[in-house]
């Protein structure tokens, strides 16, 4: 018997209500878009569960009435032959049974392609391109390492969504004030009336080529799966931020950098030369919300750091301090600093006046001033032709994601 398609649609709710809900270790940040999407897609599974046994019991009353009087058990108990309540009841798998499935067929996909075994075929999911999607199990373990990869995204406010485009307009922060309130201002906040340089996150394409030797296709899937993560979260992390950092917004997230909104900072007296005053007065050209917040951070390219580090106090001490925590950044004047190499790199070129024309520093609150849109479903298409010469196979993964400045004044920058 071949699944019910309303089944088939209960079980994908489920999926994706599953991959929403995993993303969030504690459920107590969890976003209120994402708690509403979750409960509706559980609803719609619900629904579609109960028309299947809706239908089930009208079949099984209808046959056992068209059934010959003698076959019929006239006292309480089912009868057989049609797909009855408990009969549906036992299509639901355990999670563990619906996992080893998914990912079973996933990784058949992926060492034979579509001459993959047909018992398999039914566990392969595609969305509407005819693109294989990645279990939601395994795209969650690929973004949970996202974080331990990037930077901006780890200090970034992050939000699901189902669309190509998510509003923005819904994060602005109303005025408030003593007395009276005067509406129509521009929020204290840093959000103006019309919020940001965009009114909507736009949602990019980032593609990922991951090759994987013949030889490599043959290990089990645990070990398969470790090869890809690791390989795909690296690369989706550097391209991701790049963009957060300078994308232009078109055709790849908008970066911190080029947000047009973002228009106090310092430039550099000297041009490439970087001094503690002028680094002091960056972290003033932001609101004293942002400046004391226990988020302000700098992120700064690898050729400003190579100087920042060399600048020390009047004792001779570097102002750069090494954290002694494993694993934790250094600070620069008490704020931590993150490397970024997306940021524009130091060049010779000064404008007329002789100051810095490249913002390799910023400075602000990230979490409160940037948003990232994540689509949160990976698909693959399996190349297998093209390195075949190189006795490899290709995985070109698909992730969709946005990002955009939400508080343009929760940002300075430091040009050199």
């Amino acid at each position: 018997m071949g699944s019910h398609p309303l089944l088939v649609r209960a079980a994908k709710c489920i999926e994706q209500a599953r991959a929403l809900n995993d993303e969030f270790d504690d459920p107590s940040r969890m976003p209120a878009e994402a708690a509403k999407r979750i409960d509706a897609l559980v609803a719609e599974a619900t629904k579609c569960r109960k028309q299947v046994q809706r239908e089930a019991q009208i079949t099984d009353l209808d046959n056992f009435l068209h059934e010959p009087d003698f076959k019929r058990d006239m006292g309480d108990g089912d009868t057989s032959g049609a797909l009855s309540a408990a009969g549906v009841e036992s299509v639901y798998t355990s999670e563990a049974e619906r996992k080893q499935k998914s990912q079973g067929a996933f990784f058949e996909y992926v060492r034979k392609g579509h001459h993959m075994r047909q018992e398999y075929k039914a566990d392969l999911v595609e969305d509407a391109e005819g693109q294989v999607l990645v279990p939601a199990d395994f795209v969650g373990t690929i973004l949970r390492e996202l974080p331990r990869d990037a930077v901006i995204r780890n200090l970034a406010t992050v939000r699901p969504t189902s669309s190509n485009k998510m509003e923005i307009g819904v994060v602005n922060i109303a005025a408030a004030g003593w007395g009276k309130l005067e509406t129509g201002t521009t929020a204290a906040d840093g959000l103006p009336a019309d919020p940001a340089d965009k009114d909507t996150i736009e949602v990019f394409d980032l593609n990922a080529l991951v090759k994987i030797g013949v030889d490599e296709l043959d290990d089990a899937d645990d070990d398969l799966a470790a090869v890809i993560s690791q390989a795909l979260s690296l690369k989706i992390a550097e391209q991701e931020d790049d963009a957060f950092a300078a994308g232009n917004g078109t055709s790849r997230p908008q970066g911190i950098s080029v947000a047009s909104g973002v228009t106090q900072g310092v430039a550099a007296a000297a041009g490439e030369t970087v001094t503690g005053d002028e680094l002091k007065r960056v972290t003033f050209q932001v609101p004293a919300q942002f400046r004391r917040s226990m988020n302000a951070v700098w992120l700064g390219h690898t050729s400003a750091e190579e100087k920042v580090a060399l600048l020390k106090d009047g004792d001779g001490r570097y102002l750069l301090q090494p954290n002694t925590a494993a694993g934790e950044p250094s600070t620069l004047m008490g704020y931590r600093w993150y490397t970024v190499d997306g940021l524009p790199a130091i060049s010779t070129t000064d404008d007329s006046a002789g100051a810095g024309s490249d913002k390799s520093v910023m400075f602000g609150d990230v979490r409160q001033g940037y948003m990232i849109a994540d689509r949160r479903r990976l698909t693959v298409t399996r190349l297998t032709e093209r390195y075949a010469d190189e006795g490899k196979v290709g995985l070109l993964f698909r992730h969709r994601v946005g990002g955009a400045v939400i508080r343009p004044k929760a940002f300075a920058w430091y040009k050199l």
